[in-house]
């Protein structure tokens, strides 16, 4: 027979886990002899390594202690089989936030300071993104409401990304009177591969927008709204009536969206 510690050093563990399973009645030694010695026999080696395959599992001592009591090999395969889809769920989530992290590694970095109100025309490429039900009331409260229903559908690791987000708004002539009331659904872009689940995808186009940066709050996106208009007009442009509202950061103050925006039309 071994001693414990010799036992330890065959199965790869410690004495302090063979001393800890023996507290909790999971495996115990062969033999105790009256002075506390305890002694194991080599068969109990066999038991001992499947037991430490179950703990690197993550299992607790109590569903181990069920699963190597039973003697009934069905009701061990289905407990088994149940541990494995908590593996496979958790290998997916793992799996998830992997390609989250590395989705936001890969976004380009932006290190200019955008500058308010000043109009501009910009080349954009195309992009798919991802977004919510149609908005009615306009109101605080079903902003929030959209808000969350849209990212417990899509998953709110998305929020993390890095992967552009915002708001798509029908508002022809860059309306500042028509914005507070304006109907909107919330974007995220996201990629072929992404599941979306029910959520719709829409196409940002590619092509030329007319573009300007401005405080999100509906004072000062009314006035980035007129400046619009005006730039709009002496230009003689022509844009269509979707107003492509993006956030410029990925830290949320008010209403689901940046401190800073950037509102942009695409020129038809």
């Amino acid at each position: 027979m071994l001693t414990i510690q010799n036992f330890a050093k065959l199965s790869g563990t410690t004495r302090r886990t063979l001393l800890f399973y023996d507290e909790k009645n999971l495996f115990k030694p062969k033999k105790v002899a009256d002075n506390g010695y305890r002694y194991y026999d080599y068969d109990q080696l066999y038991k001992l390594t499947f037991i430490l395959q179950l703990r690197r599992l993550g299992l607790p001592i109590a569903q181990i202690k069920a699963l190597t009591d039973t003697t009934n090999s069905d009701s061990l395969d289905t407990d088994l089989q149940s541990i494995l889809t908590e593996i496979n769920d958790q290998l997916d989530n793992l799996t998830l936030l992997k390609e989250t992290l590395t989705t936001r590694f890969k976004q380009p970095e932006t290190t200019a300071v955008p500058t308010k109100n000043l109009p501009k025309i910009v080349t954009g490429q195309a992009s798919l993104f991802c977004r919510s039900r149609q908005s009615v009331a306009c109101t605080e409260e079903e902003i929030a409401e959209i808000y969350t229903d849209f990212y417990e559908q899509l998953g709110k690791i998305n929020l993390v990304n890095q992967r552009d987000s915002g708001f798509l708004t029908q508002l022809p002539n860059s309306s500042a009177n028509g914005y507070p009331t304006a109907s909107f659904c919330i974007l995220k872009a996201v990629s072929a591969r992404t599941n979306t689940g029910d959520l719709p995808l829409i196409k940002k186009p590619a092509g030329q927008f007319v573009s300007i940066d401005t405080t999100n709050d509906t004072k000062n996106i009314c006035i980035a709204l007129q400046i619009l208009a005006e730039y709009i007009d002496d230009h003689h442009l022509q844009i269509t009536d979707q107003m492509w509202q993006m956030n410029l950061g990925e830290n949320f103050t008010s209403k689901g969206a940046s401190k800073l925006v950037r509102l942009q039309y695409q020129i038809q």
